[in-house]
């Protein structure tokens, strides 16, 4: 799920493929980025992100946290994410990639 939710930031995927694993606030954030990464002009198509490492954690309240170092082109992403149970699956509730 955060490998595709960066695909989403870098304008590779379409946001609305997010929507059943995505906590509602997150996917509107999703959506006004993936129009940002859409309406860069003159950018070939890339490659996507190549995960290189994933550590995770579970928490006192039974929620996860994760961090993704994920390969972008020439460039390192670090990703850390919150998932949280919801009705018998994973929900990603919180991103952040620097």
């Amino acid at each position: 799920m955060i490998t595709a939710a960066v695909e989403v930031l870098l304008g590779l995927r379409a946001p609305n493929q997010l929507d059943r694993w995505t906590e509602p606030d997150l996917m509107d954030a999703l959506m006004r980025r993936a129009g940002l990464a859409q309406r860069r002009s003159g950018e070939a198509r890339r490659r996507g992100p190549v995960v290189r490492s994933v550590h995770t954690q579970p928490t006192a309240n039974g929620d996860c946290e994760a961090t993704v170092l994920l390969e972008c082109g020439d460039r390192v992403r670090a990703a850390a994410a919150r998932l949280i149970p919801r009705r018998e699956k994973w929900v990603l509730a919180s991103l952040e990639v620097i």
